[in-house]
């Protein structure tokens, strides 16, 4: 089968799946922005193509009269690579509404239509009021942007363009089983959707793993080191982490905490933690992409911690055998974690509650322990890349059938 996928960027974990696809049979093509990335977000890593089973073709995007990107050229795309399926997330898939011509050239090529999405911030069909005075949104500064007229009638109008996307699309792909309960209502047949799963490079992952065991540890042992993995961007909430940290500091002297990544917020999150008087507890390492690099401190860490928005870096922490403390994320955590299997549910923008579940497994080794082997098993039998990629095969030749 010919697949093609529209992207803003390849990140690392799709690189790895489109590579796993090819090496399951399937002719791979990702079109992205020509010279930039203009979808994902600030400081999001993206693949050069460097090792890649499957071919990128740049294309130029425009802004489409509903203020969303489009690639104006990708009917000529398609006529050139003849794919079966055509995969867009969001906000590509939009552009199936926006111009005639990509509708006509895939009725005439016979291409199936499929939608990709986590589902993340979508409201039930209809209920966009009630569903973000429930769940307001915000984008990663943590500016609050569902509010006033003008946001609810931009709601009413993408719900009505969504709805037209999904009742013609030939299948959705859900990272998460919520999209299984939100998509149909969409005008999606229920058998029409998906769920895909999500996950990250878990076979590097786990084949460093092994490789690091047999060499020395780059921290010291420390049965109470917590880890954050993630963009210093406020929606990732690492400032109620340290809050939390602060409290769990003074009940554990020797408790660490260490946070991966970088971004716009990491020095005032460096002169929090001064001013928290944690700083010679809390290791900020900036940013950190490779597997080795990555994996080599999640295997000297106990517990990992989400505190914000996020969702792969559970798996990788899984894939090492953490336990998972987490609030409300992408929606893929609820298909990760189970609360009090592998992991705690803390009361969202808690601090005091987040302090209480790290309190309550850093007083409890043995219940670590047992949560950290349970996130291992979830990771070695549902959800990895292999699986991941085999529930995307299925899907496309039930679509294709």
């Amino acid at each position: 089968m010919k697949l093609l996928f529209l992207f803003g960027g390849i990140p690392p974990y799709m690189h790895a799946l489109l590579n796993k696809l090819a090496q399951k049979g399937a002719a791979v093509t990702a079109v992205i922005p020509a010279g930039r990335d203009s979808i994902l977000g600030k400081g999001v890593k993206v693949t050069d193509g460097s090792g890649a089973c499957y071919r990128i073709v740049e294309s130029h995007t425009k802004k489409s009269g509903i203020g969303k990107e489009v690639f104006p050229q990708l009917p000529t795309v398609i006529a050139q690579e003849q794919p079966d399926i055509l995969i867009a997330g969001w906000p590509w898939f939009l552009q199936y509404f926006t111009q005639q011509q990509l509708r006509t050239t895939l009725r005439r090529q016979s291409v199936q239509f499929v939608i990709r999405e986590i589902p993340f911030q979508m409201p039930p069909y209809g209920k966009a009021r009630s569903y973000f005075r429930l769940h307001p949104a915000y984008d990663e500064e943590m500016k609050t942007v569902s509010r006033g007229t003008l946001f609810y009638l931009r709601q009413w109008i993408m719900m009505r363009i969504r709805r037209y996307c999904y009742a013609h699309a030939d299948g959705a792909l859900a990272y998460a089983s919520s999209g299984k309960e939100l998509m149909p209502g969409y005008g999606i047949a229920h058998e029409k959707v998906f769920v895909t799963g999500n996950s990250g490079d878990t076979e590097a992952l786990l084949r460093e793993k092994e490789l690091l065991r047999d060499e020395s540890p780059v921290l010291p042992k420390n049965d109470r080191r917590i880890i954050h993995i993630g963009r210093l961007v406020k929606w990732k909430r690492v400032d109620l982490l340290l809050d939390a940290f602060a409290q769990v500091s003074s009940r554990y002297p020797d408790a660490e905490l260490v946070v991966v990544g970088d971004g716009p917020e990491r020095e005032r999150l460096r002169l929090q933690a001064e001013k928290l008087k944690v700083a010679e507890k809390v290791r900020f390492t900036g940013a950190l992409h490779e597997p080795r690099e990555v994996g080599a401190l999640l295997l000297v860490s106990s517990l990992y911690v989400l505190a914000g928005m996020g969702g792969l870096s559970i798996n990788d922490a899984m894939a090492y055998g953490l336990p998972v403390i987490c609030s409300v994320c992408d929606g893929t955590e609820r298909d990760l974690v189970t609360h009090e299997v592998n992991g705690f549910f803390f009361r969202e923008n808690d601090a005091d509650d987040l302090a209480e579940k790290i309190a309550t497994l850093l007083d409890d080794p043995d219940r670590r322990k047992r949560m950290g082997e349970a996130s291992r098993e979830v990771i070695a039998h549902r959800i990895n890349l292999e699986t991941v990629a085999d529930r995307y095969m299925d899907a496309f030749t039930r679509i294709l059938a």
